[in-house]
């Protein structure tokens, strides 16, 4: 059995060690990431509002606000006139991460990536005729701790950055997540520079000495898949192969690919161990839609 380095801590395997009865569509990473841009838009909402508002509020089905001061938009650095559009995206459980692929893995100082315990991924922007504008004044959001389960001290703000479809957060000092116990004690607020990708987030710090964990994935699958770590328990946090975590943490690693435009799946239960490895075998797999897909993390526990 030949095996070939593909990224971070994927290996790929020769079809030999695949056991299937019956031939199965080779994945595309197009279709694939289109699965996750689907998963995304099916999150997202619009508002439209005109510029000449100074403080547009968007209030959100969960419950959070959006401030935005229309007076501040640029288009290439220039004002604007006119109706413009919101776009906004709020993710708090990892069912919802885990269909439009926004896992909470920060960096942390030394460079190494870690899980995140999350209070909300926000992604916001304006856009005008398509154009995606720019804002010279800071954006508001506030979201109840409740929809992250409850107020957590300590939570740090942090900037998303996509690399080759891949999300990953970076710690920033240009804005803080501010809990006032007076005022909103139940609520966190964030008053971010502009737009994009911003999280409420803080890392787990276990104690527990850590591990990287290789996955073993089907041959032909290294560019069209991705695995996640979901940990027991903990419903607003998603891990992915690439980060260092604790020996002995009781999770799922779930391989999950795309099928004919479907998403095809393998989960596996696991208790994490030194330099850890896993084998996904496609005989496990299982085929559904966005709404399959999703009520399968929901169910585990």
């Amino acid at each position: 059995s030949r095996l070939i380095l593909v990224s971070g801590l994927f290996w790929q395997c020769t079809d030999k060690d695949v056991n299937i009865e019956e031939p199965i569509a080779t994945p595309s990473a197009e279709r694939f990431n289109k699965l996750f841009e689907d998963g995304l838009r099916s999150e997202t909402a619009f508002a439209h509002f005109d510029s000449s508002n100074t403080n547009f509020i968007y209030t959100s089905t969960r419950g959070t606000t959006v401030k935005i001061n229309g007076s501040c938009l640029r288009m290439n650095g220039a004002p604007i006139t006119g109706t413009v559009i919101m776009e906004f995206v709020e993710l708090y459980d990892r069912a919802k991460m885990i269909v439009s692929n926004k896992p909470t893995m920060g960096v942390k100082t030394n460079g190494e990536k870690e899980m995140m315990l999350s209070g909300g991924e926000f992604f916001v922007t304006v856009k005008k005729d398509g154009n995606v504008l720019t804002t010279t004044c800071p954006v508001t959001i506030e979201t109840a701790t409740s929809n992250s389960g409850g107020t957590i001290p300590g939570m740090q703000a942090f900037n998303g950055n996509i690399v080759n479809n891949a999300l990953t957060w970076e710690p920033t000092t240009t804005w803080d997540v501010v809990t006032n116990t007076q005022t909103t004690p139940n609520k966190y607020t964030m008053s971010v520079p502009g737009f994009g990708w911003f999280n409420c987030d803080k890392f787990y710090n276990y104690p527990n000495p850590k591990t990287t964990i290789t996955a073993n994935v089907p041959a032909g699958y290294g560019n069209a898949s991705q695995v996640f770590i979901i940990t027991k328990n903990v419903p607003n946090a998603l891990g992915t192969i690439g980060g260092q975590y604790p020996v002995g943490l009781e999770c799922y690693l779930l391989f999950v690919t795309e099928n004919n435009g479907n998403f095809m799946w393998v989960t596996k239960e696991q208790t994490l161990s030194a330099n850890h490895t896993i084998f996904f075998d496609l005989k496990d797999a299982q085929i559904g839609k966005r709404a399959d897909y999703v009520g399968h993390v929901t169910l585990l526990k």
